[in-house]
């Protein structure tokens, strides 16, 4: 039986906003933490390498996501910026080791984002608070969603709040209006405020109670203060400050670590450790350097004295308490990725950043400033890469500077890079040196580009008609006998120029054999949505070509065959909000990269 499976996922880093916090969360029994990236919520193992990707929340971007703080419960809540919060769960096969999401409850809570989530320590209610029209905040139960008392007292925003893990219950919320109001119930109202010992005109980002019994509350803002309360009655209790530490940035948040201590991440890139009756900093890490991007704006606290900070460009930083140096430290992707090689493995992605996963801290270069369009990775260890900062870079340094956007890039993996600008030049360059090697002025606009040993594939999007030249003399073309019916979207010559995929962007494919001009097969239809990328099996010498592996804005992977042209294998939803590329790394896997920022591998078993 023929199928594709899902071996294993790079996930995305958190999603993070300048001047805002991201709450991240942590489960001890399963060790791994939980955040919002684009429109899932993730949960990743620290110790193994799974991942679980949770897509229940449509098209709205999910901005926080909490786990229940009963053992063993393996349920989550998380919440989007449309004011919706579902709780969900997740199971894994025995016999097949893959991991579903159920969606246990949802309700539309709030009018506007939802920014932090607190459950109470019996896994029963929920806190959920965020920005609104009529009220900031609830407290509901998560299963029925029925109202358990009111969030009252805040005149703005509502940035965290946090439950109290034991009796007598209470609740604590802060928010951009200074406020940290103090609640206690079942039913919960409003017990107590303090508007003073926060600077006014300050944001306050986050709040927690100590663990366990709760005898201590902690908030921290941007005017870098740290103020505790009595956990019980919501008094004022001191400022935990140390004279021989200054804090150079607001504090983006808290976790912690046990009764004693807590973590505190902040804009001058410090994490902190702070022993809250003795008022003294006992440890301090610095990021190496103070810039915009090390600014840390997330925390959590792990088992075993352990520390996890979230950097502004989506780094988390590990650390262990009585060591000086990072242990650990985990790169990657948090918006659409937008090209990919494999063998090895790197991937650009909309925001102008290139990873090089190949050891065991990801190496990140961040020197484009627009989408990247292609990568060619023919002459490792240095790659070459194509973005929309208009420009050709080796390893990120500059090599050539277009005259215009360059729209469409591909490569042949042997040093040649292929590029269609805005301004309708076709232009054929080493990759490495940025020579032009041919150039060519296109009589039309072109939409998709194919290269491959000798030939260069050009798909026009008014006549839909597709171009073939020769890629050493661009005077030498001829054009194939049938138009495709929609924009081509994605052009794909055979290794051995055989045969000519082309897209377009209703998930329609033509197959041509270039011998003689004409269609193959018009049967693969199957997706319906713009095609993003057509791979051909890697095939031996003595073997003819067969198996091409395309993915879709429709989310879906299909596997067609050109002997049989109607059998396929399928994957749907592979990619949340779709599937940007897509690769044979070798002739019994795949390698894809989606809208999502992540990065998935599958095992193609075949009859």
């Amino acid at each position: 039986m023929s199928s594709i499976r899902l071996k294993s996922i790079i996930p995305p880093q958190p999603s993070t906003q300048r001047n805002f916090t991201t709450h991240l969360s942590y489960d001890e029994t399963t060790d791994s933490i939980a955040y919002p990236c684009g429109k899932s919520a993730f949960v990743r193992s620290l110790a193994t390498d799974r991942v679980i990707q949770f897509i229940g929340h449509g098209s709205s971007n999910v901005t926080v996501v909490r786990f229940s703080p009963i053992k063993n419960s393996q349920y989550l809540a998380s919440g989007d910026e449309s004011g919706k919060v579902i709780v969900w769960g997740w199971t894994v096969d025995s016999e097949t080791n893959v991991v579903e999401t159920t969606i246990k409850s949802e309700f539309h809570v709030l009018a506007a984002p939802i920014l932090d989530i607190s459950w109470d320590f019996e896994g029963k209610r929920l806190c959920v608070v965020g920005d609104g029209k009529d009220k900031f905040g609830v407290f509901i139960s998560w299963d029925s969603g029925n109202s358990l008392g009111e969030i009252s007292g805040h005149s703005q925003r509502i940035n965290a709040c946090h439950f109290k893990q034991s009796r007598p219950m209470r609740c604590i919320t802060v928010g951009d209006d200074g406020a940290v109001i103090f609640y206690q119930g079942p039913p919960f109202k409003f017990a107590a405020s303090d508007r003073s010992h926060h600077q006014q005109g300050k944001f306050i980002r986050d709040v927690e109670f100590s663990p366990n019994t709760g005898e201590f509350v902690v908030s921290v803002g941007s005017d870098r203060r740290i103020v505790c309360y009595d956990g019980k009655t919501g008094e004022f209790i001191k400022y935990v400050e140390d004279s021989e530490e200054k804090i150079n940035g607001g504090i983006f948040a808290i976790s912690w670590l046990d009764e004693a201590k807590f973590a505190t991440a902040s804009a001058d890139a410090c994490i902190r450790i702070w022993d809250v009756k003795g008022s003294k900093c006992v440890q301090k890490w610095s990021l190496p350097e103070a810039s915009l991007e090390n600014q840390l704006v997330g925390i959590v606290a792990t088992k075993n004295n352990g520390v996890i900070s979230l950097s502004l460009d989506g780094s988390l930083n590990m650390y262990e308490i009585g060591k000086n140096d990072c242990i650990r430290t985990i790169r990657g992707h948090n918006k659409g990725i937008t090209a990919l090689a494999v063998n090895p493995l790197i991937t650009g992605s909309y925001d102008g950043r290139i990873i090089d996963w190949n050891s065991d801290s990801a190496v990140m270069y961040s020197n484009h400033t627009n989408l990247v369009v292609s990568i060619d990775n023919s002459k490792y260890p240095t790659f070459s890469t194509v973005a929309w900062d208009d420009t050709l870079r080796v390893k990120g340094e500059p090599q050539y500077k277009f005259d215009s956007q360059p729209k469409v890039s591909t490569n042949d993996n042997n040093a040649t890079t292929a590029v269609l600008t805005n301004s309708d030049d076709l232009l054929v360059m080493n990759s490495f040196n940025g020579q032009i090697l041919q150039s060519l002025k296109l009589q039309e606009p072109a939409s998709a580009l194919g290269l491959s040993k000798s030939l260069i594939a050009v798909a026009y999007e008014q006549s839909n008609s597709i171009e073939v030249f020769k890629s050493s003399d661009l005077s030498v073309s001829y054009k194939l006998s049938t138009p495709l019916r929609a924009t081509p979207s994605y052009v794909s010559i055979s290794p051995s120029e055989k045969y000519l995929a082309a897209g377009d962007v209703l998930g329609k494919i033509l197959l041509f054999e270039l011998d003689s001009k004409q269609v193959k097969t018009s049967r693969w239809a199957f997706h319906n949505s713009k095609i993003n990328a057509i791979s051909w099996k890697p095939t031996s010498d003595d073997e003819d070509e067969d198996l091409v592996a395309t993915g879709s804005l429709d989310t879906n992977i299909f596997v067609y065959s050109v002997k049989r042209p109607m059998k396929t294998i399928k994957y749907l939803n592979a990619h949340k909000d779709g599937v940007t590329g897509l690769l044979w790394e070798d002739a019994d896997s795949l390698v894809s990269s989606g809208a999502d920022a992540c990065i998935k591998k599958w095992d193609v078993q075949l009859e």
